[in-house]
């Protein structure tokens, strides 16, 4: 085989594999969670509503941080310690987060669990509340706060 043909198959196989493996690369680079969603955790930690709790509430452990590798979604949680009804934390923070300017969805009735949202520096964060499993009773004994958003704004709400 002449020379010439070698050499415009091996072009055209190289081009093939880079057209296949640019991709995987690409994704590669630019998968998971990086230093701006860290930015983005330190920023909405210091989101007031997480500072809010009702009387009697003991917060625990500090607050934690995660982002999710995927869909890169920064959530940031505060936990606390309650013996009162379940009812009663739902309606407190419903209040504490109206007043923060907080907004509900649409179809919220008032009665179910928090997801509120608010824009942060033109950034849509949401607001939501999680019982354990150990919860699912009248009367809790703890439960944690979120806030979440991502680089382009909004959370699992």
């Amino acid at each position: 085989m002449e020379r010439w043909v070698i050499a415009v198959l091996a072009a055209a196989c190289i081009g093939w594999g880079a057209l296949l493996v640019a991709p995987i690369a690409l994704l590669a680079l630019t998968y998971g969670c990086t230093a701006d969603d860290d930015r983005l955790a330190a920023s909405l930690a210091t989101l007031s509503i997480l500072d809010a709790h009702p009387a009697g509430t003991t917060p625990q452990e500090g607050r934690s941080s995660h982002c999710e590798n995927d869909d890169r979604i920064t959530t940031v949680q505060q936990a606390y310690l309650l013996s009162a009804p379940r009812a009663d934390v739902l309606s407190f923070y419903r209040e504490a987060a109206i007043k923060d300017g907080w907004t509900p969805p649409p179809n919220d009735d008032g009665e179910g669990l928090i997801c509120f949202a608010k824009s942060v520096g033109g950034r849509e964060v949401e607001l939501s509340l999680g019982f354990s499993d150990a919860m699912r009773e009248e009367h809790v004994d703890g439960y944690e706060v979120y806030v979440e958003s991502s680089l382009d704004g909004g959370g699992w709400c």
